[in-house]
């Protein structure tokens, strides 16, 4: 039987993962035209994300910034040169070429996250007021302007959100 520490971690991760899943499908209302779905989907997303944000309060997982910032460029890096490498090797065995596709935006988009983290480290006490722009089909990020074309997936400008 796990111990109250991995259950913790466990209800995070499912938690987390429900969060996104179910803002997704707000997202997927919203463009079917069900805006009282989508405000549902989004209130219980919000639910979920405050579930996991207290499990990872109880697990004494919140650092201060620069720790923190720390510990999401390990983890970036470790996903990017690791964890992606064997996913894509299992999808391309398993001849599933859009999957190899996505795994790879993934992991390279993951490589820049790292970056990203990296820089703020470095400038973490300037406080610069960058702007962050997302390529939506990759999720690509840009630090200050959005580039003509994605790096990653070679999806146009207009694609690119800023982030707030």
């Amino acid at each position: 039987m796990p111990n109250t520490e991995e259950n913790l971690f466990k209800a995070f991760e499912e938690e987390s993962a429900a969060a996104v899943r179910v803002k997704i499908y707000a997202d997927e209302a919203e463009k079917e035209g069900y805006p009282d779905m989508a405000r549902l989907f989004r209130a219980v997303a919000r639910s979920e994300a405050i579930h996991a944000r207290n499990n990872l309060k109880l697990l004494n997982s919140i650092q201060d910034t620069e720790t923190n910032l720390y510990e999401s460029f390990a983890k970036e890096k470790e996903l990017a040169h690791v964890s992606y490498g064997d996913y894509i090797v299992q999808a391309g065995r398993e001849g599933l070429d859009a999957a190899v596709k996505e795994l790879e935006w993934s992991r390279d988009v993951e490589k820049i996250h790292a970056k990203l983290y990296e820089e703020a480290l470095e400038h973490m006490l300037e406080n610069k007021g960058s702007a962050y722009y997302v390529c939506e089909p990759c999720g690509y990020i840009s630090d200050g302007k959005i580039p003509e074309k994605c790096p990653v997936c070679g999806a146009p400008a207009k694609l690119f959100f800023e982030s707030s």
